[in-house]
């Protein structure tokens, strides 16, 4: 189901957002995968704690237990409603003016100005 592993991944892009890392790190392909199917990760100090109960409601093995997996139609509105989402105006959300983001750099702090410089192109060269 195709649903059930968007809300999966959305956990591990909400997880991976705020700490920076993603939520099953080691050092190969299968370590991680090991880590997946044994449900190892944990949460850095300073998660939020809105942010961590929707992360483990979504990051769970069988995927009609993660939270939205029941919910009709195509708005999600379980996970709306969620906690962490208090004070979106979903109605007109295309219309707002999206927050400003800040790359994460370990050591920074969000209330630091990070720009690029203006000699960056996109890609690897």
């Amino acid at each position: 189901d195709t649903r059930a592993s968007d809300l999966w991944a959305l956990g591990c892009i909400i997880y991976q957002m705020i700490s920076g890392l993603p939520p099953f790190r080691a050092s190969t392909e299968f370590l991680t995968f090991q880590k997946i199917l044994k449900m190892e990760y944990e949460f850095p100090e300073g998660f939020p704690a809105d942010a961590k109960d929707l992360v483990e409601k979504l990051l769970v093995v069988d995927h009609t237990k993660r939270l939205g997996s029941n919910d009709k139609g195509v708005t999600y509105e379980s996970i709306r409603k969620h906690s962490f989402f208090e004070g979106i105006n979903w109605e007109n959300i295309w219309e707002q003016t999206p927050p400003k983001i800040s790359p994460y750099l370990p050591g920074g702090s969000f209330e630091e100005e990070y720009t690029v410089p203006d000699h960056l192109e996109p890609g690897l060269g």
